[in-house]
């Protein structure tokens, strides 16, 4: 079976946090481990960050770690501990007094909530009309009743709320730049600006983190255009995307993010309920399989187990049943190719600007592979940028990233099908570049001798121009 192209992302809890687990979990199939700001505390990250840069060393493996900001996110204040119950009709107050119907415990909540507008609970399972306002009170009719619990979030999808960072925000993104942090997730944004602030966050704290925008939003739709050139890569965040949109619109908006980060080489991870009913059973549902296969058709880069890995019962058997459903999804892809029934994904390619030569390597290189007997694309990087142009055009072999920079390899398993290899010292020619994928590919028991690879690379290497060379080589003895 060919490596699996498609990465998997895993949220890191409480039933993932143990050293043993997150040994299985990584053997199992995690490529990116992912830890949820908006839960836990900042010395379980710590635990957890350790833990996993260890045992990747050990096995020799690069790692990525995501941290998940909570954004301009609105949570219910505390509720007795059985909840609260609302009947549809009823009518219930809001406001920052704990001895509220539902009390709230972020203030500017109240900010933004007019007369006419509706407030979701829990994912939209509970809906509420505001009816009125008296000082710093709203007055809501329950419109879809239903038990709430303390710091369920809430969704307000007829509200103009403007992006905020707060002082927790500030404090997870300077804990992310202390741990090192492949990537940032940035949560609620709305427009490219969003995105930039998240990005300037990063470098407030000291760091240089890339950014990765969850789609969650009405607001992030309209603007997707805009998003998608600023961010370092995308998350097709269902959850609150289906409360903010109807539902029957996420399926296809899903395919229209996945294909604005196929068209501009932006990976995409698809997210949210991917395999639910995993918290709870050890095997998912038909529908479930069938909607991680979807996103696999779709060509996302990577698809996201939260709850599941988090805070579910069978974490490691989540991992390994999104691991069988890729790879057989992959296979049926690769037999529809081969039997003319799908055609080949090219994607526009830049057309003007400074990426025009490095993009037409990279679709050379694809192109070349479909008619050579290569066995693998050989991708020599100091960025990655190389590597996400050759994935853009999804070739069917796998591609090898060589780079000196471990942040840079770590950042690249995201990439579909790029597997990151890190060499300890910098080729000074193109020649030794290929002396070195050679012997590495060789060690690593990647390739034998004989083996048909297409290296890619700048040159000269000193200058670090983008890709401008791609050459087609037979491994040597």
């Amino acid at each position: 079976m060919p490596t699996r192209r498609a990465k998997i992302v895993a949220t890191f809890g409480p039933s993932s946090a143990e050293p043993q687990t997150i040994r299985t979990l990584l053997a199992a199939g995690v490529d990116v481990v992912r830890l949820n700001l908006s839960h836990g505390d900042h010395d379980t990250h710590r635990r957890i960050v350790a833990t996993v840069r260890a045992e990747a060393q050990a096995e020799e493996r690069v790692v990525p770690i995501l941290m998940d900001l909570m954004g301009p996110r609105f949570r219910l204040g505390r509720l007795p501990e059985s909840g609260r119950t609302l009947e549809a009709g009823q009518r219930v107050t809001i406001s920052e007094d704990p001895g509220a119907d539902l009390p709230i415990d972020e203030p500017e909540f109240l900010d933004h909530v007019e007369p006419g507008e509706r407030v979701l609970i829990d994912n939209g399972l509970v809906e509420l009309l505001i009816e009125s306002r008296a000082g710093r009170e709203l007055s809501a009719t329950v419109v879809e009743g239903g038990t709430v619990t303390t710091r369920k979030g809430i969704n307000l999808p007829d509200s103009e709320i403007p992006f905020s960072i707060s002082e927790k925000d500030r404090a997870d993104a300077a804990l992310a730049v202390e741990l090192e942090a492949e990537y940032l997730g940035a949560s609620y944004v709305g427009s490219a600006a969003d995105v930039e602030a998240i990005r300037a966050l990063g470098r407030e704290q000291g760091g240089d983190i890339p950014v990765i925008a969850k789609l969650e939003r009405q607001r992030a739709i309209q603007h997707l255009g805009e998003i998608v050139e600023a961010a370092d890569a995308l998350m097709v965040a269902r959850g609150d995307l289906g409360v903010e949109v109807p539902l029957h619109q996420v399926p296809v908006l899903q395919k229209k993010i996945v294909d604005h980060g196929l068209r501009r080489g932006t990976p995409v991870i698809v997210a949210t309920q991917m395999l639910e009913s995993m918290m709870e059973h050890p095997r998912p549902t038909r529908a479930e399989s069938s909607d991680v296969a979807n996103a696999v058709f779709d060509g996302a880069d990577a698809l996201m187990l939260s709850g599941e890995t988090a805070a579910g019962d069978y974490p490691i058997e989540s991992v390994r049943t999104m691991e069988r459903i890729i790879c057989e999804a992959e296979e049926h892809v690769r037999e529809r190719r081969h039997a003319g029934a799908e055609p080949q994904p090219l994607r526009p390619s830049w057309t003007s600007g400074r990426f025009v030569t490095a993009d037409t390597v990279a679709a050379s290189a694809n192109f070349a592979a479909r008619r050579l007997p290569v066995t693998r694309i050989a991708a020599f990087s100091q960025s990655g940028f190389t590597a996400r142009l050759i994935s853009r055009y999804r070739p069917e072999v796998e591609i090898v990233m060589f780079t000196t920079d471990a942040v840079v390899a770590r950042q690249a398993q995201l990439i579909w099908g790029v597997t990151p290899v890190l060499l300890e010292t910098e080729p000074g020619h193109h020649d030794e570049v290929v002396d070195s994928v050679d012997r590495t590919l060789v060690e690593r028991g990647l390739a034998e001798p004989g083996d048909c690879l297409i290296v890619l690379m700048g040159a000269p290497i000193a200058e670090r121009p983008l890709t401008n060379l791609m050459r087609v080589h037979l491994v040597r003895e």
